[in-house]
C-alpha cells in the first residue's frame, strides 16, 4: 500500500493542562512530530466519509478531523481562538424536527377521527337505548290494555253486577279503578259482604300480578255516577300481602 511520510516542520500544538500552585492555566508548547499519512479512509454505516483533511497516524494513534466527525453525529464545533478552546454542542436536525412534527400533526388527525367514532358511538347507543325504551313502553302499554280487557271478562259481571275496570301506572306500580252505577246497582251492590269485595280485589291483584310480577298494586271502588271513592285496596309485592281498606286480606 502506498504510504507516505512527513516531518511535521509546521509544528503540532500539543495542549498540556499543567497544575500550579497560584494558578490554573494552560501551557503551550512546540513539539515535532512524526506524521504517517496512509490514505486512511473513514466510513459511516458502509458509506465514506469525506474531509479536505486526511486523517493521519502519530505514535501508533490515529488522529481524525474533529468537524468531520461532528458532522456524521450531527455535532455543532466551534473554536474560540482567544482560549483556545473547542466547543462541541448538539445540533439541531430540521429533517428530524420535520418528520416529528409531520407525526404529531398526523396523531393529532387520528386523535380527532377516534374522537369523532366515539361520539358517533356513543349517539347512536343512545338512540338504541331510546329506542328500547319507547319499545319497553309500547310493550307495557299493549300488555297492561290487554290485561285490562281480559280482568273486564273475566269480572265485569261479578255477582251479575255491571263493573268497569280500568289499569294505569308503569312497570313498578300499577293503579286500578273499579267503577259501579251506585244509581243503577245501589241495592245489589249493598247486598253484597266484605268478603265478597275481598274476594273481587283478591282475584284482580293476584292476575295483575301474574303479568307484572315487579309491580306494587293500588286501587279503589268508586260510584261512577257520582265519583265517590267507596273501598280502597293495595296489593305490595314485596311482602306478597293484599290490603282491602285497610285490613290485610
Amino acid at each position: 500500500m502506498f504510504k507516505k511520510q512527513y516531518l511535521a516542520i509546521a509544528s503540532a500544538l500539543v495542549l498540556t493542562v499543567g497544575l500550579f500552585p497560584t494558578s490554573s492555566s494552560a501551557s503551550v508548547a512546540k513539539k515535532n512530530l512524526q506524521v504517517n499519512y496512509n490514505n486512511i479512509k473513514v466510513l459511516y454505516n458502509g458509506n465514506a466519509v469525506s474531509t479536505t483533511v486526511e486523517p493521519f497516524i502519530v505514535n501508533g494513534t490515529t488522529y481524525i478531523p474533529l468537524r468531520m466527525m461532528a458532522g456524521v453525529f450531527n455535532k455543532e464545533v466551534t473554536w474560540d481562538g482567544n482560549s483556545y478552546t473547542i466547543n462541541v454542542k448538539d445540533q439541531a436536525d430540521s429533517q428530524h424536527a420535520a418528520e416529528l412534527a409531520a407525526r404529531d400533526a398526523q396523531i393529532r388527525t387520528m386523535q380527532a377521527k377516534i374522537d369523532s367514532l366515539n361520539k358517533e358511538i356513543s349517539d347512536l347507543e343512545d338512540d338504541l337505548d331510546k329506542k328500547k325504551n319507547n319499545k319497553d313502553d309500547e310493550d307495557f302499554d299493549d300488555r297492561l290494555n290487554d290485561l285490562e280487557k281480559q280482568l273486564n271478562k273475566d269480572y265485569g259481571d261479578f255477582e251479575d253486577l255491571e263493573w268497569d275496570i280500568t289499569l294505569d301506572g308503569d312497570e313498578d306500580e300499577i293503579e286500578v279503578e273499579i267503577e259501579i252505577d251506585l244509581d243503577e246497582y245501589g241495592d245489589d251492590f249493598d247486598d253484597l259482604g266484605t268478603s265478597d269485595f275481598k274476594k273481587l280485589v283478591k282475584d284482580i291483584v293476584n292476575d295483575i300480578w301474574d303479568e307484572f310480577d315487579d309491580a306494587d298494586v293500588t286501587g279503589k271502588i268508586i260510584d261512577s255516577d257520582t265519583g265517590k271513592k267507596k273501598y280502597d285496596f293495595e296489593g305490595d309485592v314485596d311482602s306478597d300481602k293484599i290490603f282491602f281498606d285497610g285490613s290485610r286480606i
